[in-house]
């Protein structure tokens, strides 16, 4: 009789150590899914972001094309940013072709209704590129065209 019950609690000593394996294989790969998709999160919301500061950008830029200076179009676009980790951050604002959207001038000479663009550059680094399946340096762009309202 006791021969049986020391059988039993070395068995349920067994089951514990396995329980433990399995948790610990399982967590991990819980936890792998997660950054991933934190990561694809991350990206979606930096490239809306971007969208969003490029087209405030251009709004600053449309209206104020007398007055204002390049660089304090890209100081409203890096405030719309919101201090998000961009690698190699570049934006440009030139008058643009109103069909292809090509550089054709500075900003500051856009007559009435020629367009004005804002682009933006960037490279994300993913918290996970392996495990996310993410390149490990993502090229991210943004660009945004309107009508010019000055001059």
């Amino acid at each position: 009789m006791a021969n049986g019950k020391h059988r039993r609690q070395r068995q349920r000593r067994a089951r514990r150590g396995v329980s433990i394996v399995q948790t610990a294989l399982v967590l991990n790969i819980c936890l792998i899914f997660i950054f991933a998709l934190f990561d694809f999160g991350r990206v979606i919301m930096l490239r809306q972001i971007m969208e969003n500061a490029a087209r405030e950008g251009a709004r600053l830029a449309v209206v104020n094309t007398s007055n204002l200076q390049t660089s304090d179009i890209q100081s409203c676009v890096t405030s719309y940013l919101a201090g998000q980790s961009l690698n190699g951050l570049t934006i440009s604002v030139y008058e643009a072709n109103t069909t292809t959207g090509a550089n054709i001038g500075a900003w500051t000479n856009a007559g009435l209704t020629n367009c004005i663009a804002v682009e933006l550059t960037a490279t994300y680094t993913p918290m996970t590129p392996t495990f996310s399946m993410l390149p490990s340096n993502l090229p991210m762009h943004a660009k945004a065209m309107m009508y010019s309202e000055g001059n």
